[in-house]
C-alpha cells in the first residue's frame, strides 16, 4: 500500500520527456473524430 501512496516518488529526465512526446502521433487508433461520416454514425446512436 505504501508504494501506491508514493505516486510522486519518481522523476523524468529530458530524454524520457522527449521519448514520451513522440508517442502522440496525432491520429486515433479507433476512428477519426473529425470525419463527417463518423460523426453521423455516432449521432444516429441516440
Amino acid at each position: 500500500m505504501q508504494q501506491n501512496i508514493d505516486i510522486f516518488d519518481f522523476s523524468l529526465s529530458d530524454e524520457d520527456m522527449t521519448a514520451i512526446a513522440t508517442l502522440d502521433t496525432g491520429k486515433s487508433l479507433f476512428f477519426d473524430h473529425h470525419d463527417a461520416e463518423t460523426a453521423r454514425m455516432f449521432m444516429g446512436w441516440r
